[in-house]
């Protein structure tokens, strides 16, 4: 099974509504009060804007480096290229933790979402999980539609892409009505204050709060690297390069309309308290629960399309580690019958169904952890990106990223900056505690450490020239790469 190659399906349209998809998810939903209570209506759209314009800048980079390297995997198989097999081990093992715990952050906010849309289906209260209760109905949706995306994904790559085109749409679509009915029939006196002014979180904080949260929000373009071994013959490199950047500026305009929609539609802090402010935000300025359900439905279309996502993207870093021969390597098994990487779909299904347990209280968490793992890709990506261009300038590149060096030279620099930031932000709203964002960190390290220990031998199996064949494939280049102590390039 594991010389099958992964079943090739996904055509240029499958790749917006991935990507689109992935990053539009139900978070605009869940934590526009909290964008909205740190910073504001300007000073959110202005923390998003900011850190939207850094995704552009980090997809640019991307869109050349994943024409260059069209294979499953995406930063794994780059990191490789360009630092060796211990950078990309780090690498990809961090982005494991962040797309799998993300399946979970699906699944528990699906569960929420469907308990606000049929409130006589959320069921009996069953625990308390670090102060916010876990109902019955709530938990066995999350549970259950676990269950079924890890049976779609486990059918193959086509069953998916079907799956996401229809929920990627029924979102745009939904989401149209609110929006334009917020823009056109709100105020434009609700937006003041236009910024939070609090002790706690001053007008310059509030904004670089949001700003620090916008590339989790921003991030899902990733799926499309992740697939690129997935595309259909006939799809052009060159042109799924620029669905990167296109992918990542719609969904930031999408989330710019709905913080200036909602706050236009009704006194802002007047929704700040409120379970799912964007719903309640329309329910009030219309007062309608017409208006309430249209907002909860295309968030559901969202969270269902970023769920499939996300599991998609999980699975794939999985494999490649585990064709690699980097982890045990029944993790890069495909399916003989539906060409899926199933070992490690049902691995990361796995993992997300226990975590799913957690209930509401994980979700912030969750979000500050994802940030600090795919901003630490996004730097070694944007820094390889120059190393790439300096030492390999001839290498085929059907995607170009605009501005070169000089583009990934700030995409680096910004990327660093925001980890910085994405570690220290839980430490200073914990009180001088020990954050849990730091332990969920030091675990997943402690048991990557496992991981690379006890993959000595497997890793020691195959020559690098062999693991490199099996990580690149047919794009690894004609030449032989720059020798710098061992590592690649």
């Amino acid at each position: 099974m594991t010389d099958r190659t992964l079943e090739k399906g996904i055509k240029l349209r499958h790749y917006f509504v991935l990507g689109f998809g992935c990053i539009v998810g139900v978070g605009w939903v869940v934590v526009l009060g909290e964008w909205l209570e740190q910073a504001g209506p300007l000073g959110a759209l202005i923390g998003f804007a900011g850190g939207g314009s850094l995704m552009i800048i980090v997809g640019l980079c991307y869109g050349e480096m994943a024409t260059m390297f069209p294979v499953a995997g995406g930063e794994i198989a780059y990191t490789y290229e360009i630092y060796g097999v211990k950078t990309s081990f780090l690498v990809g093992w961090f982005l494991t933790l962040c797309f799998t715990i993300f399946i979970s952050f699906e699944a528990i906010s699906a569960g929420w979402l469907f308990g606000e849309l049929l409130p006589g289906l959320k069921g009996s209260l069953l625990y308390t999980s670090r102060g916010d209760p876990v109902h019955l109905g709530t938990l066995l949706f999350g549970l259950c539609g676990t269950l079924l995306l890890t049976y779609l994904n486990y059918r193959g790559i086509k069953a998916a892409v079907i799956f996401q085109e229809i929920f990627t749409y029924g979102l745009i679509l939904l989401s149209l009505i609110f929006i334009i009915a917020g823009v056109f029939w709100g105020k434009a006196s609700n937006l003041e204050p236009l910024f939070s002014k609090t002790e706690t979180w001053p007008i310059i904080g509030g904004i670089a709060t949001v700003f620090v949260m916008a590339p989790i929000f921003i991030a899902g373009f990733n799926v499309i690297p992740q697939t690129m071994e997935e595309k259909a013959e006939r799809t052009s490199m060159r042109l799924v390069g620029q669905v990167i950047v296109v992918s990542i500026a719609g969904a930031v305009i999408f989330y710019l309309l709905v913080i200036l929609s909602a706050s236009m539609s009704t006194p802002w802090q007047g929704i700040l308290g409120l379970e799912l402010p964007a719903a309640g935000a329309f329910e009030a300025a219309f007062n309608s629960t017409l208006m309430a359900k249209i907002v909860l439905f295309a968030a559901f279309c969202g969270i269902l399309s970023t769920w499939n996502t996300v599991f998609i993207t999980a699975s794939r870093a999985f494999f490649a580690l585990g064709r690699a021969r980097i982890i045990p390597r029944t993790f890069g098994t495909v399916h003989n019958t539906h060409g899926s990487p199933f070992i490690a779909i049902l691995f990361a299904g796995t993992i997300a169904f226990l975590a799913i347990f957690l209930g509401r209280s994980a979700i912030v968490p969750i979000i500050n952890v994802g940030v600090s793992c795919v901003t630490l890709a996004f730097f070694l990506i944007c820094l390889g990106l120059i190393k790439m261009r300096r030492q390999r300038p001839d290498f085929h590149r059907p995607y170009r990223t605009p501005g070169g060096k000089v583009t990934a030279a700030f995409g680096s620099v910004i990327s660093l900056f925001v980890f910085g930031l994405s570690l220290y932000q839980p430490y200073a709203g914990s009180n001088g505690k020990f954050p849990l964002e730091w332990g969920i960190i030091i675990g997943w390290g402690v048991l990557g450490a496992a991981f690379w220990i006890g993959a000595r031998k497997i890793r020691s199996s195959i020559s690098e020239q062999e693991r490199r064949q099996l990580i690149l494939g047919q794009s690894t280049p004609s030449d032989e790469s720059l020798d710098c102590g061992g590592k690649h390039l």
